[in-house]
């Protein structure tokens, strides 16, 4: 999901002996590729630089991802990761570059980038983070599977994501707003080739939660699809049943010490927003190691969704289906191409 080869993260997890280590070792795999990129660069090998620089992308975000125990290590590793990025796609013709963009968002920006279809009039696919994911990572990779299939694609970190944790924290209640501000922004641009009355939103992890929520609350978007949303809470101790990783994600993603200072910006209940009444594609997973129960979850959502709902729960899948994307991001395009049709 992060773009990683798979013969490089088994090498450098063998090299792993204490999760004390993992951001610091990565993070030096991160920078021995960065400096493999720029000497390319140098000898005119514009291909193999931005490959380089895209790979090092990935172990810095292996390296921070989820790595709550040292926040300063996690801050400076995933800085690292942007810098590698803007050199990566400064590589791209014009027609292929990600383009940055910088949303006005209550004070300050939503930072994101937008990735063009090669035909005028195609959807748009916004991606809805999860958790702890960076634009540069999973929404760069996840971008190519949909560009390839000829979507507009923009990719964001929102409030307590990302770049944008720095200048505001996360609050479940208001995290709607920042979709619809994205939006905003595409309908006042100029006339760009991109069909806004075909906008669908995907999100994995908590951002299967917060895509299906943020849908409901904008008739502007015409679809859905989600993967293992954690759709509810249940107060305190719903957050203390949370696999203890992601409790600290909990804290430091709102900006709190304890989980009940947390409490009033990551208690929620998909139930307690309006139904949804467009088109929703929900994947959950019977292994899902983040979340106790999650079949309550999937029920949860379906019993929510007043539209054209379809769950596809696979009880041998890991959190986000990861063990059969290979399965689950085909059926996702073509059902986008489905429900986005003219």
């Amino acid at each position: 999901m992060f773009g990683t080869d798979y013969g490089r993260l088994r090498r450098v997890v063998g090299r792993i002996s204490d999760w004390r280590e993992w951001c610091e070792v990565w993070t030096a795999e991160g920078d021995e590729l960065f400096r493999k990129a720029e000497k390319a660069l140098t000898e005119g090998s514009r291909g193999i630089a931005r490959a380089l620089f895209h790979e090092a992308v990935a172990c810095y975000h292996a390296g921070q991802h989820i790595f709550f125990i040292d926040s300063r290590q996690k801050e400076s590793t995933q800085a690292k990761a942007r810098e590698s990025y803007a050199q990566a796609i400064c590589l791209y013709n014009e027609a292929e570059k990600p383009v940055r963009v910088d949303i006005p968002y209550r004070g300050v920006s939503i930072p994101g980038y937008l990735r063009r279809a090669d035909t005028e009039g195609r959807p748009l696919i916004i991606f809805v983070n999860g958790m702890d994911n960076i634009k540069e990572a999973e929404g760069h990779h996840f971008g190519s599977v949909f560009n390839r299939q000829g979507f507009n694609f923009f990719t964001f970190d929102g409030p307590g994501q990302g770049e944008m944790w720095s200048s505001l924290k996360f609050d479940a209640r208001n995290y709607h707003t920042a979709v619809s501000a994205v939006i905003d922004w595409f309908e006042q641009q100029p006339a760009s080739g991109i069909d806004l009355g075909r906008i669908g939103l995907v999100g994995f992890s908590l951002g299967g939660y917060l895509a299906p929520e943020a849908a409901a609350r904008d008739p502007r978007v015409k679809c859905t699809a989600g993967n293992s949303g954690l759709v509810y809470i249940g107060g305190i101790q719903g957050l203390k049943q949370l696999n203890p990783i992601w409790q600290r994600g909990v804290t430091y993603m709102t900006g709190c010490a304890t989980l009940e200072e947390a409490l009033p910006q990551f208690n929620y209940d998909i139930e307690d927003a309006p139904v949804l009444r467009s088109p929703l594609l929900f994947f959950h997973a019977g292994r899902d190691e983040v979340m106790p129960e999650p079949k309550t979850h999937a029920d949860k959502m379906m019993n929510w969704a007043k539209g054209d709902a379809t769950l596809k729960y696979n009880e041998d899948a890991e959190h986000c289906t990861m063990n059969y994307l290979d399965e689950v991001f085909p059926e996702i395009l073509d059902w986008f191409e489905m429900h986005l049709r003219k």
